[in-house]
């Protein structure tokens, strides 16, 4: 169960989100969808910080935690006085009252069952790190600079993608360069900043796509931080107070290290839960890829494609997609597949207010309905909805 709500942010007047394994939201350019995407995706990622510090972590002090997210995401023109955000799992909730500078939060009763995520936002622009040579050296916003950084990670891991999408063309990393190539059929080799905007749009995105519901899992680079490590410390401190409560007191203490911490309880089972929390905190156990216009520069079946592709890769490891798009195929396809939770949202304009938005749910059959019409849907949403 994820539930967000958002009011008065940007366009979005209202709205409230049931969130499942697969969600996209559709509607007009400017009415919203990347700031509800932004939102759901920063609010995956506070949860992450809540439960790894097991407090506020900071976030209750004053309006930081709407300051971190708009500096984060260059949207600072976006917040208004009373602008409102509330998210809710079955490990936490937390809200940001905006006119009160207040954060609240508090644990729901499966706390202990949170499962780390790896939370990845993938923007629209992404084609930048094939067109901008030197991109690492550029002023841009956070969000973009860590993506960047994703994907820098995950073309040195990946290194080849054979016939991707059954293109006919092969990518390859070159480390003693560091630069990045297509091969085409015929053998012939293209710098990426060569080929077209639609492979400079897509490789980008399907090789950190393909890191993260694949790659990652195959990844020995346990290095952590300072900053990790003393977190890490607090963390294993708050699951042995919690375990000694059910069970005899002792006196012994846990021992801090990197991967498994040595420990003393009075009985095995209280050692094994022990054992099985720290390791749900510490290593990833799925991605939340929240992913923006997945269709950018691509060929319509190259769109489906795409679509197939995703579906077969987050079934591994049951990651979470949200996506953005303006495009029929790639929301008619995922409606063909017909994956088990799927949810699609609707931004609408609200009566009598320009540029001013509300998002819902669409029920069953109007998905069904969306589907059956194609693309004349796209030309027609008050008349269908």
């Amino acid at each position: 169960m994820r539930h967000l709500t958002v009011k008065n942010l940007g366009p979005i007047q209202e709205a409230n989100l049931e969130l499942e394994q697969i969600n996209i939201i559709i509607g007009l350019q400017s009415s919203g969808k990347s700031c509800i995407l932004k939102t759901a995706c920063y609010c995956s990622w506070i949860e992450k910080r809540l439960e790894l510090a097991q407090g506020a972590n900071g976030f209750d002090k004053g309006s930081t935690f709407l300051d971190l997210m708009t500096d984060y995401y260059s949207m600072a023109g976006y917040v208004h006085e009373d602008t409102y955000i509330e998210y809710e799992t079955a490990h936490l909730k937390f809200s940001y009252d905006h006119s009160a500078r207040s954060f609240k939060m508090q644990w729901k009763s499966g706390r202990w069952k949170y499962r780390r995520p790896k939370v990845s936002y993938v923007p629209a622009d992404r084609n930048l790190v094939a067109a901008i040579p030197g991109w690492s050296s550029l002023s841009l916003d956070k969000n973009m600079i860590e993506f960047m950084s994703n994907w820098d990670k995950a073309r040195r891991f990946i290194k080849t993608e054979e016939n991707f999408l059954n293109l006919g063309m092969s990518y390859r990393y070159d480390s003693m360069s560091n630069s990045d190539k297509i091969h085409l059929g015929n053998g012939r080799p293209l710098m990426l900043k060569e080929g077209s905007s639609g492979i400079q749009s897509l490789l980008p995105m399907y090789v950190h796509l393909d890191y993260l519901t694949n790659g990652q899992y195959k990844d020995d680079n346990s290095q952590i931080s300072y900053e990790q490590r003393e977190e890490r410390k607090q963390l294993i401190a708050a699951i042995h107070d919690k375990l000694r409560k059910k069970g005899t007191p002792t006196n012994d203490s846990p021992i801090a290290s990197t991967e498994t911490p040595a420990h003393n309880f009075p009985e095995s089972d209280q050692t094994r839960q022990f054992q099985e929390i720290y390791q749900r905190y510490t290593k990833v156990d799925h991605s939340e890829i929240f992913l923006e216009e997945p269709e950018d520069n691509l060929f319509p079946p190259t769109q489906c494609q795409l679509v197939d592709w995703l579906l077969e890769s987050i079934r591994k490891h049951n990651d979470i997609l949200f996506i953005a798009t303006h495009s029929p195929y790639i929301l008619n396809q995922f409606i063909k597949a017909n994956p088990s939770g799927l949810t699609v949202f609707f931004t609408h304009r609200i009566e009598d207010k320009q540029h001013i938005y509300s998002i819902r749910q669409l029920k069953e059959s109007e998905i069904h309905e969306i589907y059956d019409n194609g693309v004349d849907m796209f030309f027609n949403f008050e008349l269908y909805l």
